[in-house]
């Protein structure tokens, strides 16, 4: 996710990945499987992700 620019903010039950103009919202402290992923990359509008990156 940071390889593509976004970065965390904290929240309550998520974590928001933002890149100040798109967000996400990934489950905490969860490993991410590859259809979140990729759902999260939709969201955000990030088409170029090349892999998971915590």
């Amino acid at each position: 996710m940071r390889a593509a620019g976004l970065h965390p903010t904290g929240g309550t039950n998520h974590e928001h990945w933002t890149d100040g103009a798109h967000w996400t919202q990934v489950p905490r402290h969860k490993e991410i499987s590859n259809q979140l992923f990729e759902k999260i990359k939709k969201q955000a509008g990030q088409v170029t992700l090349a892999k998971r990156c915590d």
